[in-house]
Parts: structure tokens; sequence; C-alpha cells
């Protein structure tokens, strides 16, 4: 399904807004700033397609703007995969309300591959706003982002804001979606690029979805970085962390939080001073909205509703681990296999007591994989596929596995093998999770069936 062609108008504000980020680069020297000029980075990170919740969100970037006219507004990545709306129109519709959000940038995330690295020069025309990455390069060793940095001119402060990805792309999506990309280790890709963007730039930003962990790797391996606005760990610092004297900021997920720095920038020592950050938290219901920003979103939900609003079961709720034990039973059964194997980082949401809609699946798993039989000896299964086979396991039996594409296509990284006998049904799993729900009425499986018991997380990983 392909969404309604884009005013032209967007398009020639996009390219504009490009343009003019290579003139502030040559006139930003003209403008000096005054000692201690404020300088305000409004951030968020990890939308993954929720955009119920941003028309609150732009009301408080605009908000924000007012009372600071010298203000950034960024975006950590992974802005799509995880709602019906962003499944189903395969991310467009997510960077239209960006645009409309008023970004002025956003970095690159590993689900903006979800539908294909060719897609994101697609994403990169949807978007008046620059996707900035500088470590990932298409088959041709071309930049798959917009740019590797951008130079924004604020209040006579140039900030260089350089976009950094996870190295490890190819093993967070289906191998086929960023199949001959190449994905230069972030710790270099700073190196590199710091030196040269601090000649040009007073305050050197970047905006990585990396996670925490690898930001404070960059920060501890890297001189002259002043703060770092991080994504992909989905982490909530209601404070800054501080190393090797960079901050490092991220803002949870979902737009369930933004945000907000302020600082101080001293042209004659060079530093930034008066540092502060803090997290707003967002409830749509009870703050104020932007309504053109409501009114797109509403706009592109009722495309979808008709497609997932019918109830197809009830639950008295089913948590993460729960889901992920009913999830294996379904696929078992489906598959006639011996076990059922669902990898956690692929269940994307919990499941509220009452009435079930599709809605609801296509929130829970809303990647299109399909469903794969994998054939393994026992003596390579993990112990978390045999506490489902119990008593019968024999480790001289061959066992097979009802799982998902992305857990086949990742088969050394889940089962510690590559030499599994796969068995693609081309069925997506999703629909037919909805179909056995809607059979079943709920997730719960028909008294007397063999379903695994309720345990821990098992091999896991960040998705």
């Amino acid at each position: 399904m392909s969404p309604p062609l884009r005013n032209v108008s967007v398009m020639l504000r996009r390219s504009i807004a490009l343009a003019l980020l290579g003139v502030i680069a040559l006139t930003a020297c003209a403008s000096a700033p005054q000692k201690g000029q404020r300088v305000r980075i409004v951030h968020t990170n990890d939308l993954h397609g929720h955009v119920e919740r941003a028309a609150a969100v732009a009301a408080v970037a605009a908000q924000q703007r007012r009372e600071e006219p010298n203000t950034l507004f960024l975006d950590g990545g992974d802005c799509i995969s995880g709602t019906p709306l962003s499944t189903i129109f395969q991310g467009r519709p997510i960077f239209e309300i960006m645009s409309a959000m008023g970004y002025d940038a956003a970095a690159v995330g590993n689900h903006e591959y979800d539908h294909g690295w060719e897609l994101i020069e697609e994403f990169r025309e949807l978007a008046t706003f620059p996707l900035l990455c500088a470590n990932a390069r298409d088959p041709e060793g071309k930049l798959l982002a917009d740019k590797e940095y951008a130079i924004f001119e604020t209040g006579g402060v140039r900030v260089g804001v350089i976009g950094l990805i996870t190295a490890g792309v190819p093993s967070l999506t289906q191998k086929k979606c960023s199949e001959g990309c190449s994905f230069e280790d972030p710790i270099v890709a700073a190196r590199r690029l710091v030196p040269q963007v601090r000649k040009l730039a007073d305050v050197i930003v970047l905006l990585t979805h990396c996670g925490v962990q690898t930001d404070a790797a960059i920060a501890g391996a890297v001189e002259g970085i002043d703060l770092i606005v991080g994504g992909h760990s989905h982490t909530e610092l209601k404070t800054a962390l501080n190393v090797n004297g960079t901050r490092i900021v991220q803002a949870k997920s979902y737009f369930e939080r933004v945000g907000i720095i302020d600082f101080a920038w001293d042209p004659e020592t060079r530093k930034i001073t008066d540092f502060t950050s803090r997290l707003v938290t967002i409830d749509a219901d009870t703050m104020a909205n932007d309504p053109t920003v409501k009114e797109l979103v509403d706009t592109w939900e009722e495309k979808v509703d008709a497609q997932v609003a019918e109830v197809i079961g009830a639950s008295s709720g089913l948590g993460k681990k729960q889901l992920r034990t009913r999830i294996e039973h379904i696929y078992k059964e489906l598959l006639d296999c011996d076990c059922g194997y669902q990898n956690m980082g692929g269940i994307r949401a919990v499941i509220a007591s009452g009435d079930i809609r599709i809605r609801d699946v296509w929130t829970v798993l809303p990647f299109d994989n399909t469903l794969v039989k994998l054939t393994l000896p026992g003596n390579k299964l993990h112990a978390y596929a045999r506490k489902q086979l119990g008593d019968r396991f024999d480790p001289n039996a061959e066992y097979t596995i009802a799982t998902n594409s992305y857990v086949s296509d990742q088969q050394e990284k889940y089962f510690k093998v590559t030499d599994a006998k796969v068995e693609d049904t081309g069925l997506l799993m999703r629909d037919e999770v909805v179909k056995w729900v809607r059979k079943n009425a709920g997730f719960k499986p028909k008294t007397g069936s063999a379903t695994s018991p309720e345990r821990g997380a098992g091999p896991n990983e960040k998705r």
C-alpha cells in the first residue's frame, strides 16, 4: 500500500533546508558569539513509530524554542518499526510526522534498515531535516545518510552534529536488509571526524544510535567531544553521565520522555559551562498538543484503523515473558514442531487486560518476519530449548524448532550453529498469530495443550 503523494512544497523545504546547512557552515565564522551564549537542545530517541504522543512532544519542543530561541531539536534514531502505522506503510508516515514536528536532524538507527537499506533514500526524501550517519555505506561505498555531520549556527555558536550508528546492524536485522553495506566502528569514525569538525564548530555533539555503553566507550576513547545525544539502548538518563568530560544523554523511548539540555558556551575558554539536563514525561492526554501534528497523526491513523481495529480475543493481561511462552506455543502448534523459539527482542509490547485487537498483535510483533522450521541435532540445542522438551530430550535425536525468519537468519547468534536445516514457510508470523488468537479467542492455549513453562529471558539480545 502506498501513501498519498507528498506536497511538492515539502520537498522544496527539505532541499532549501539542506542547502542552508552549507551556507551556515561558510558564514558562521562571521558571527562571533557573546560570552556565555546560551544554547538549548531538545532530544528524543527510539520512537519506533509510536506517534500517539507526537503532537504533545511537538508542543513541548515549540515551547522550549519560544523560551530559548537558540534551540536545536534532535533525534537519536530508530524512528520506525513498532506500530501498525509504521509497519503497513514501511515507515514513510513517521518521517512526514517528524518533519511537521520541526526536527533539525536525526540519526539513522538500525531499524531504519528493516525494510531494506534501499528505502533509506526514500526516508531522506520524505524528511525535511537531514538524516546523519558517518559510518554506514551502501554496497557501492556511498554514504547512506544525507551527511556525515551538519554544522548548525545558533545565536552565534557553531554546533557540529556528527551522526553515528552501531556497527552491529547486520546482526540486528535480517541479513538481506543490510546485505553488502559496510559499517565502520563508531569509535574509529569518531576519531576520524571529531578533529575535522572541530575546525568548523565551537561545540561538538555526537548524535548516536549505538547504546549508552558504546557511547561511554566513545567518550572514553576520543578527546574533544562535548556532548553525546544517544539512542538504541532505550535508557532513561534522568541526568547526564559524564565520561572523560563528555556528557551523555538519552531519553528512554516511544516519545515517553523528551530530553532538554541547557548550556552556555564561553568563546574565551572555548568550553561549555553551566550544563544542565533533564527529562520531561509526556502525557498526551493532559498536555498541550500541537494541532497541526495531531491532525496529521489522526489522518494517518484513520488509514490504518480499519485494518487493525477488529476485536479477536480477550486477555487478563500478558507481560513480555508470558507472551514469549504463548507465542512459542503458537509457533510450535502451527508448524507441528518439537518446540518453539521467539527472541525476546522481537516482542515489542505487552497485552493489556481487556479486549485484544489486531492492532495489539501488530504492536507486539511489528516485524515482517515469516514462520520458519529449523532442524537441529539434540547435542546442538541450547538449554533454553531443552527445557521445552523435558524428559523427552535425547542428545542423539533430531529436533524441529518453530521460529521466525530473523532468528533463522541469525542462527549463529541464537543457536551457535551455521548449518541448521531451514524450511521457510513464507507465512507472515504476525498474520498467523492473529489467525490463531482469533480462533482461540485469546493467547491462552486450549486446555490440555502442551506448552513450555514460564521462564526467564534465555538467550537475549538488544534489537
